[in-house]
């Protein structure tokens, strides 16, 4: 697994770069997409044959924020993050300008489907609106909650074609994350255990991104060879320590630490 000192976009580029070397456009799927920030930056960069974003845009994020009724003292309460979605959090409008402000941006592309659901039940739904089997990328970026994250993760690996890549955001421990309640490195840990998924890319970053694919897949040499050949740094791990990364604030910088 290389620890890259890279954001997400820097992922984006060495995917490109390995999809054009196979000649081939992807197949992208986006879980969780809000505004469509991200989404449309894949979008660029990837210029894929078409992309599905997936959000149900609702109110519903706060059933699934924690299982308590009374909040642990670690936790803080969801709207304390009211500021990041420009409004209320338990305010279904608040849900509704994000969604059209994603709507606007993809307004002009044929080749984007949105479909308004929950993670799962837009499963069925994705087949008969593009007539998609398989994806080549998804991104999981909904839920953070652990069993929501790990739920994701075991449905759509279903969806992915035998040498696609996941890519997962906000996989770290931190303090922030923590009190956000992130379950997404504990979930992605369980997911090891019960697949023959594996992380081989890892930014060095606060909120990191992990990409994954299958053991066997002959894509793994292509990814390796596009981010040793970059400019950007890394560093070499056994993909198995990833359970134990941690995000350390020094004075200049957040760093990845597995100690």
């Amino acid at each position: 697994m290389k620890v890259c000192n890279a954001n997400r976009e820097f992922f984006l580029h060495v995917l490109s770069a390995v999809f054009e070397a196979h000649g081939k456009k992807p197949l992208i799927a986006e879980l969780g997409v809000l505004r469509g920030e991200n989404a449309l930056n894949m979008y660029n960069i990837l210029s894929p044959e078409h992309m599905v974003l997936i959000d149900s845009w609702s109110t519903d994020i706060t059933k699934t924020y924690s299982p308590f009724h009374t909040l642990p003292p670690w936790i803080n309460p969801i709207e304390t993050y009211s500021y990041y979605f420009g409004g209320s959090l338990s305010e279904q409008s608040t849900f509704d300008k994000i969604y059209a402000e994603c709507l606007g941006k993809f307004s002009d592309f044929s080749n984007v489907t949105i479909i308004r659901e929950d993670t799962i039940k837009a499963i069925a739904k994705i087949r008969p609106a593009t007539g998609i089997e398989k994806f080549d990328i998804i991104y999981v970026d909904a839920s953070h909650q652990y069993e929501y994250v790990l739920r994701d993760l075991m449905y759509y690996k279903d969806l992915l074609a035998p040498h696609g890549f996941m890519i997962l955001n906000d996989c770290c421990h931190s303090d922030a994350g923590t009190k956000q309640n992130l379950g997404v490195l504990e979930a992605l840990t369980s997911f090891m255990k019960r697949t023959d998924y594996i992380p081989i890319a890892l930014t060095n970053t606060d909120w990191s991104d992990v990409i994954l694919v299958r053991k066997d897949s002959p894509l793994i040499q292509t990814v390796d060879i596009a981010i040793s050949n970059s400019d950007v740094a890394y560093v070499e791990l056994p993909y198995q320590l990833i359970s134990s990364a941690k995000v350390i604030y020094g004075k200049q910088r957040a760093n990845i630490s597995f100690i």
